[in-house]
């Protein structure tokens, strides 16, 4: 009778035994070998969304929220693979990113080339002036 009901629940992979393979196995190795990868450098986005997932999905688990926890899980697995399969790209030199072409859409380079026209001679491009107060200094 025991064992009938040790191996449904080992075949329904629920509670913590699906939290030790997929969350405490699965997605932990997923965020070290993203690290081991450099992704923490190249692909910091997706790496700490890992990490968090991560670590929300352990604090769920303390909670007994099984089905929340795995969801996490896998969501830090996908982000984890993610940024391993980023990082090695950047590093073998097939993606490179400069900070025009992460910050700015297709429009966005035409409407700085406009405003750099604007600027007058003598005037620098890009400059901004603006006065802060604080504490109602």
């Amino acid at each position: 009778m025991h064992l009938t009901v040790l191996a449904g629940l080992l075949v329904a992979g629920c509670g913590p035994f699906g939290y030790l393979k997929k969350v405490a196995r699965e997605s932990s190795k997923a965020v070290a070998d993203a690290e081991a990868a450099g992704a923490e450098e190249n692909a910091p986005y997706e790496y700490w969304g890992a990490v968090t997932y991560l670590e929300q999905a352990k604090i769920l688990m303390g909670y007994s929220e099984y089905e929340r926890s795995f969801d996490y899980g896998e969501r830090a697995k996908q982000l984890a693979d993610e940024a391993k399969d980023k990082a090695e790209r950047r590093r073998r030199g097939e993606m490179v990113e400069t900070v025009d072409t992460a910050e700015q859409g297709e429009g966005a380079a035409d409407a700085s080339a406009d405003a750099d026209a604007e600027v007058g001679e003598g005037e620098a491009s890009g400059s901004v002036e603006a006065g802060v107060s604080l504490g109602g200094e």
